[in-house]
């Protein structure tokens, strides 16, 4: 029987998901993270962190999935992997210098140095953790996009295997490689002279905060593609969602440093339009290695926030979804919350399901996104278990469809912060759980009151 442990922590407004799954009674789990942030002020992050650490002993994380790089996501990867423990695989999308220039453009004063190397540098800051595993997840739309069930022959549970991802199962992308090594030439050192401070390359030490003395190794990294699922362990699989509406626009733009309007531009290729161009008034540039500067000087970071009031709104088009859930089906899946929402009890439990877990982090779920959901997760989406409410609850994010891809039995979980200003999760989105394909379960994640689920197969 396989069975897997999971908990939303109490971390207000962002994302900390936690996993152990187990193949066999008193079997080494597979230990899983999606994400580690929030913007709630106080200590909720920091309390919740120490909890994980206390439960898995400082043992190996085997999978930490980023689903994209806004604070509220990640500026807990400190805590989380500076206390002796490390991630062995580490699966992100990759996001261009434009895109975490725009990241940092939107991070709050308070952010922590460490945040900002992040941005700066994802490689080097995962390899100075002593990352072994980086896989690069990216998706492409097509007219005819393939679901899982048409031409990808379903897993068999195994007794054989580690607790170890089969990045094998995954297809390879040429091309999310080719970005990847278009974008990161900034890495590439000067042919001659010495660099100033505030022109250090990616990779040099950073003038803000101490200097990490840990040795550092090699990562390898992957690139991979999300169309097929893989086997996290001989019991369990995922499979990975991801479209990037950003890139395309925003390369286009700093590459050609064509900043006119069009009439048929986008409200959204407008508003980046706008941003670009005033970054590059301001820095006269907007190749990688100037991006990068940028982002780690603490004075040219005040000009980017000065340039973010032209795309301030929903621009979270880049974050990578994971389902996961048990390769045998069915499954029973057993929600229990410390506080309860429309006077459902403190815990319930769902007998009719495949055990899945959607985990959304912040996707802008358009009509077309939803559609293309649909194709691509089939079945594993329409008899899951848990969906995580997209981006705190917060309108843009939200479509009734995505709630009616899935059964009436689902149970829903908003991760948001108590009396938070954004007013998540708002109130239209609440209305719309409580009355969509019938009204379904729905509970809040907040500085307060974790989620904890245990799905096991029947």
């Amino acid at each position: 029987m396989a069975c897997a442990n999971t908990r939303f922590h109490a971390v207000g407004q962002g994302c900390f998901y936690s996993g152990e799954i187990f193949c066999a009674p008193n079997s080494d789990p597979l230990r899983l993270v999606y994400d580690c942030g929030s913007e709630t002020a106080g200590d909720a992050l920091e309390r919740e962190v120490d909890l994980f650490h206390q439960i898995i002993h400082d043992a190996k994380l085997d999978v930490l999935v980023l689903s994209h790089l806004d604070a509220d996501h990640v500026n807990g990867l400190t805590l989380l992997l500076d206390n002796g423990m490390t991630a062995r695989n580490v699966f992100l999308p990759y996001l261009t210098p434009v895109q975490r220039a725009i990241a940092a453009a939107g991070a709050g004063d308070e952010a922590d140095p460490d945040y900002f190397e992040l941005l700066a540098d994802p490689v080097g800051f995962l390899e100075g953790r002593g990352v072994e595993n980086i896989i690069f997840v990216s998706g492409r739309e097509d007219e005819q996009e393939r679901s899982s069930e048409q031409d990808i022959l379903p897993f068999q549970p195994s007794d054989e295997g580690g607790n170890a991802p089969n990045l094998g199962d995954m297809e390879d992308d040429r091309e999310g490689k080719s970005h990847f090594h278009q974008g990161e030439e900034s890495k590439l050192p000067p042919p001659s002279g010495q660099l100033s401070q505030g022109k250090l390359p990616l990779g040099a030490p950073q003038s803000e905060g101490a200097e990490d003395s840990r040795p550092t190794q090699k990562a390898t990294l992957h690139f991979k593609s999300d169309r097929r699922p893989f086997r996290l362990t001989r019991c369990w699989q995922g499979k990975f969602f991801h479209r990037d509406d950003m890139r395309l626009p925003v390369s286009g733009v700093s590459g050609a440093l064509d900043f006119t309007i069009r009439s048929d531009d986008s409200t959204s290729v407008q508003r980046y339009k706008r941003f670009l161009a005033d970054v590059h008034g301001r820095f006269g540039a907007l190749d990688p290695a100037r991006l990068v500067m940028a982002i780690r000087n603490e004075a040219d970071r005040k000009d980017l926030r000065d340039c973010y009031h032209h795309i301030r709104g929903n621009h979270n088009d880049v974050s990578l979804v994971l389902w996961h859930g048990p390769i045998q089906a069915p499954a029973l899946a057993r929600l229990e919350s410390g506080a309860h929402t429309r006077g459902w009890g403190w815990a319930v439990e769902s007998a009719v399901c495949n055990g899945g877990t959607l985990l959304t982090g912040d996707l802008t779920c358009t009509n077309r996104v939803v559609e293309n959901m649909r194709r691509h997760f089939g079945n594993l989406l329409t008899e899951s278990a848990i969906l995580h409410v997209p981006h705190h609850g917060s309108v843009p994010s939200w479509n009734d469809g995505l709630l009616l891809s899935t059964t009436p039995q689902v149970m829903s979980v908003i991760c948001a912060g108590r009396y938070n200003s954004y007013r998540h999760p708002h109130p239209q989105v609440r209305n719309s759980l409580s009355h969509t394909n019938g009204g379904v379960r729905w509970f809040v994640s907040d500085e307060r009151n974790a989620v904890a689920m245990r799905i096991e197969t029947t």
